[in-house]
């Protein structure tokens, strides 16, 4: 008998409950958050407070009493359940969680309880300007997110990508006021034309804040002045070449005849190679020799001088 006494007010007591939904919230600073508070107890005030202090009084005969002008209330009640919400319309903001209670007179149970973390968003800039750099240089940037609660995530997109987080450093300091001030850092090889994005969130916002840069890449003059002194490098060289290669006028010089295609090919190759092989000199002296001269006085011409003679002969 005492048994089943014993288990019917375990019974009770799990049907009877006070219910604060939801247990926990996390919103922005000023924006509009909504909770219910139902019981199947039997009460005659229902009393709301948010972090220590009372904002809302329910009355079960009359309704709300003394309302805060930042809340408002609804009433949801069925026959065997009371169920009452309410609204807070601009949430403040706090550095710490704050707890907001739903407390029922006379009942056993006595409250229930929810954490709202209110958060702050501050604002993103990039410090520079929109930029032109030469193709391969690096470039900075530096990004600042300044008056945020917690402590944002800061991320970089360049051209619609996201930046690996090895790319960039991120710094942040909490002022006075609790909040937060983050700066961060990315160096970045100038390849393409792009856009250059810093983003801020925090987890309650439902959009990032951002800033953007445009950075124009511009070719590399280097490739074009290379180019350029090796077309002059070439020229002088050829000109030289020529210059080097002129002779003297020979009135006694007879040019051969080059019509056979061995001689064609010389000629072709000769000329193909003009930049590493020197053709010969014209020579400075023509001897003229006759019937009557000897072998030797041409030979002792020949060293005497030390110079390259070219024979021709007269018949």
């Amino acid at each position: 008998m005492h048994g089943h006494i014993l288990q019917l007010c375990v019974i009770q007591a799990v049907a009877s409950f006070i219910h604060l939904e939801p247990k926990n919230a996390t919103v922005l600073r000023g924006s509009e958050v909504g909770f219910n508070c139902s019981t199947d107890e039997s009460w005659d005030v229902m009393t709301w407070l948010l972090g220590g202090r009372t904002i809302l009084t329910i009355s079960v005969e009359h309704g709300p009493l003394g309302r805060d002008e930042s809340v408002s209330t609804a009433n949801h009640s069925m026959s065997s359940l009371s169920v009452w919400e309410l609204v807070l319309m601009n949430a403040s903001f706090s550095p710490t969680v704050q707890e907001l209670i739903c407390e029922l007179l006379p009942t056993k149970l006595g409250r229930s309880s929810s954490a709202l973390f209110v958060q702050e968003k501050g604002n993103v800039r990039i410090l520079e300007s929109n930029q032109s750099v030469q193709e391969g240089m690096f470039v900075i940037f530096h990004c600042q997110a300044s008056g945020w609660y917690p402590d944002p995530s800061v991320s970089w997109v360049v051209n619609g990508t996201t930046v690996d987080r090895r790319d960039y450093n991120t710094s942040s300091l909490q002022d006075p006021s609790s909040l937060f001030n983050s700066t961060s850092v990315l160096q970045m090889k100038a390849e393409t034309s792009t856009t250059v994005e810093c983003w801020a969130c925090v987890s309650a916002a439902r959009a990032h804040q951002s800033s953007s840069v445009k950075l124009t890449v511009e070719s590399s003059s280097e490739n074009k002045v290379s180019s350029s002194l090796w077309t002059v490098n070439l020229s002088s060289r050829r000109r030289s070449v020529a210059d080097e290669n002129r002779g003297k006028v020979n009135l006694g010089y007879h040019t051969e005849d080059v019509t056979s295609s061995g001689h064609h090919d010389l000629r072709n190759r000769a000329d193909g190679t003009i930049n590493i092989i020197s053709p010969p000199r014209v020579p400075d002296i023509i001897i003229f020799r006759s019937h009557n001269q000897k072998e030797e006085d041409f030979s002792n011409l020949y060293y005497k001088g030390g110079k390259t003679i070219r024979r021709v002969t007269t018949v």
